[in-house]
């Protein structure tokens, strides 16, 4: 039986040569390869089916604010609420991991700002490339304009499970994972170091 596993690349416009390395990744192994353009119009005929019939979802980097745009004007936002509910992993790096969360840091802009209007299947902020964005994403939370929430380094990753964080991951030793709490007794925020299970 082959794992399904499909590749959505809207926040890049739907480049193709990450729609290309895609699928050399995955030639011959056991996955049935998919993937989900939006420019100039959906590569399937039937978007909601397709996504449903996966087993995992992975949604590439890119611009996290064009992201959110085009997914909302095809429901694409209410298809992957649909699917996750009922049982199909959802993944992604950088903006493909903001995206499932409350709000964030994005540079979608030019500058890192942040954004309160993510998907909110998990109800917590989150920051990527934290090692560039520590200061100013910490200074969103302890302003009150984010949520508490979890920041990662480059090469770290978050699992959750429902909306409950289980692990954090890395594939390198000098990627960190950090829970975001609100004001310290110092009148800043809590940045706690999480655990971090190594892949080899």
């Amino acid at each position: 039986m082959y794992l399904k596993l499909c590749f959505v690349t809207t926040g890049t416009g739907d480049r193709k040569t990450s729609i290309d390395g895609f699928y050399a990744a995955f030639a011959d192994s056991g996955v049935k390869a998919s993937h989900l353009s939006l420019f100039e119009k959906p590569n399937v005929k039937d978007v909601s089916a397709h996504l449903h019939e996966q087993d995992v979802i992975w949604v590439d980097r890119g611009s996290l604010v064009n992201l959110l745009a085009v997914w909302r004007a095809h429901a694409i936002d209410e298809i992957m609420r649909d699917c996750w509910q009922n049982g199909v992993v959802l993944g992604g790096e950088s903006a493909g991991s903001l995206c499932w969360h409350t709000a964030g840091t994005t540079d979608s802009f030019g500058d890192v700002q942040a954004l309160t209007d993510g998907l909110g299947f998990l109800p917590y902020s989150n920051a990527v490339h934290y090692e560039g964005r520590r200061e100013y994403f910490q200074r969103c939370i302890a302003s009150g304009v984010l949520p508490e929430g979890y920041s990662t380094d480059a090469g770290a990753g978050l699992h959750y499970e429902d909306s409950d964080l289980v692990t954090a991951i890395a594939d390198r030793k000098s990627a960190g994972a950090y829970r975001i709490t609100g004001r310290s007794t110092k009148g800043g925020v809590r940045e706690e170091l999480l655990e971090v299970k190594y892949l080899t």
